[in-house]
């Protein structure tokens, strides 16, 4: 397995990744209602945040494959990833400087504008310190 990722620090973070994937999917499919309360969000909009979740579970499912079967030529995945969470981040900021959710008493963090790019520079060093295999 750890032939498959070039060396063990490239699986450590491989790992890492996917634990917060994992975190976050469980988090928004299982604990939408907690989540949501974190941040004084209405419940209303839990299809949504399940919706949500459903993509990080997704995401989740994505990395056992690679971890089972191998590393070569899943640059588009790690890509994927990584476009992902540059739009994620984008996204909230807008979010977050429009304090749209405001007046309905939502509380905003950085949470969703830093969350995805830690994943982002996670994704950023595994296509660049396993770019031969990666590409292969």
């Amino acid at each position: 397995m750890v032939s498959s990722f070039g060396n063990i620090l490239n699986l450590i973070i491989f790992l890492i990744l996917t634990a917060g994937w994992a975190f976050y999917a469980f988090q928004m499919i299982f604990g939408t209602r907690a989540f949501f309360d974190r941040f004084n969000m209405n419940h209303s909009a839990l299809i949504m945040g399940r919706f949500v979740g459903s993509f990080a579970a997704g995401a989740v499912i994505l990395h056992l494959v690679i971890l089972f079967n191998g590393t070569t030529g899943a640059w588009l995945l790690f890509t994927y990833f990584l476009t992902q969470g540059v739009i994620a981040a984008l996204l909230s900021l807008w979010s977050i400087q429009s304090k749209d959710g405001v007046d309905e008493g939502v509380k905003y963090t950085f949470e969703p504008v830093v969350a995805p790019l830690v994943f982002c520079a996670g994704y950023a060093f595994l296509l660049w310190r396993m770019s031969g295999i990666l590409y292969a």
